[in-house]
């Protein structure tokens, strides 16, 4: 396993696409200031078919530096996500859930679709970003610390 500034060299460019812009949004003001902890997983690992709940579409588009997966409801936009790829991994973020909708319900049909797309462009392996040191309930198991980062 290659040591954390190794593995944060690859996935930073990567997380400063889906923060949408090309500072690496990790750069926080003073009242921002904190922790953030990154967390990896096999894509392997990640479920392939968890339940969605009735009425759930799931639409993935390609938005040039990433890529979105929108889960609806219904018709109308519940959660969505970002997904952008490197050499063998992807870093998933921006996790968003309309207000009303349950993160713990939604999050693992968003984060299948977000993996079997990163199986799709070779990904081994998926990282994300969270703010503070607890990973994100949303994400489900089988995530693991791959180390922390301080916002300065």
């Amino acid at each position: 396993m290659p040591a954390f500034d190794e593995v944060w060299t690859s996935i930073a460019p990567l997380w400063a696409a889906l923060s949408g812009d090309a500072r690496d949004r990790l750069a926080a003001s003073p009242e921002e200031a904190g922790e953030a902890a990154v967390f990896r997983i096999a894509t392997s690992e990640v479920d392939e078919a968890p339940a969605l709940p009735e009425g759930a579409d799931l639409v993935e588009a390609p938005l040039g530096a990433y890529d979105i997966v929108e889960l609806t409801l219904f018709g109308r936009p519940a959660a969505k996500a970002r997904i952008a790829f490197g050499n063998g991994i992807a870093a998933v973020g921006r996790f968003e859930f309309e207000p009303g909708q349950s993160p713990d319900q939604l999050g693992p049909g968003l984060l299948s679709a977000l993996a079997q797309e990163a199986f799709a462009e070779g990904a081994e392996t998926i990282y994300t970003v969270a703010d503070g040191t607890e990973q994100p309930p949303y994400l489900g198991p089988g995530w693991t610390e791959a180390g922390r980062l301080r916002r300065a």
